[in-house]
């Protein structure tokens, strides 16, 4: 008896400018019952309300193209019009779906306002990406050093804001029965780094604040996991830059936006439904033992 009943096959081509021309592939593979396995790479979050918190930065960008090339309607949230419009324009003019909204992640009553302004115009939440904040960069130091206006900021924009953020996502999306929460947290939140010490507490924070909220959720059809990222270009990058980088992982070269822009949107979709409270680390094996800086 042949195990493969039926393969249906279609292809469809669309012009996009995001990542490239996207090819549509579907398929419905009927193989011995009761098990039927659908494939699907564009339009998949079709009708889908997708809110990418940090959405100006290089990660949030990329979520926000993906997950809007794909068929989602995505809110691009950021602290600044200046920063999170040309993302709208750039998505909008591919004929795409976005829309632009202004959060401050450190005020509770402003996330309060905008989550109920978002579910008031759109009636639905069916995914959050929490890819706000990131390490204080310039002014990191040892924390016998460091200014306690720094570490307030790294704590509170990173875990204190995500957790606010998905408190109000997840009251929607209980009503709603379903729902995506994705969080970026990062490879030094498992294994730390001197130097970035608030940083670490931050993001270890978020992969165990993952775990908890999935066990809370997950009866309600919500599934919540994070992404780990290793080191992942930002902005233009010289070959100084990834000779550097090349140093720090054992796939011998260097993350972009899209490779985390990938996992969130495999994450996102119904491939994942059985995957809750889950780090997916992406570093090109970094933290197989770290290397370099």
């Amino acid at each position: 008896m042949n195990a493969i009943k039926k393969i249906v096959k279609k292809f469809f081509s669309i012009d996009s400018q995001i990542g490239g021309a996207l090819r549509k592939r579907y398929a419905s593979f009927h193989v011995t019952r009761p098990y039927e396995i659908h494939l699907s790479t564009q339009g998949r979050f079709k009708e889908k309300v997708a809110v990418i918190i940090g959405g100006s930065g290089a990660i949030g960008r990329a979520c926000c193209c993906r997950l809007a090339a794909e068929g989602a309607t995505v809110i691009v949230c950021g602290t600044h019009n200046e920063s999170i419009v040309p993302i709208v324009n750039e998505i909008t003019t591919l004929g795409y779906k976005a829309n632009a909204c202004i959060i401050n992640v450190e005020d509770e009553k402003d996330i309060t306002t905008r989550f109920e302004e978002i579910v008031s115009e759109f009636k639905h939440i069916d995914i959050l990406v929490y890819s706000a904040g990131g390490s204080a960069r310039e002014k990191h130091a040892n924390i016998v050093s460091q200014d306690i206006s720094v570490i307030d900021n790294i704590l509170t924009t990173n875990l204190r804001g995500a957790i606010l953020c998905s408190q109000k996502a997840a009251v929607q999306m209980r009503k709603q029965k379903f729902g995506k929460i994705i969080f970026i947290s990062s490879v030094i939140g498992l294994h730390g780094k001197a130097g970035y010490s608030e940083y670490a507490a931050s993001k270890a924070g978020i992969i165990t604040y993952t775990k908890s909220l999935a066990m809370e959720l997950g009866k309600a059809k919500i599934n919540v996991n994070c992404i780990s990222p290793g080191i992942v270009q930002r902005g233009e990058i010289t070959p100084e830059m990834i000779d550097k980088i090349v140093k720090t992982n054992y796939s011998h070269t260097y993350g972009k936006p899209e490779d985390i822009a990938n996992a969130a949107a495999f994450l996102a979709s119904d491939e994942s439904s059985f995957i809750i409270g889950q780090n997916i680390i992406v570093d090109g094996g970094r933290s197989l033992g770290l290397r370099g800086d």
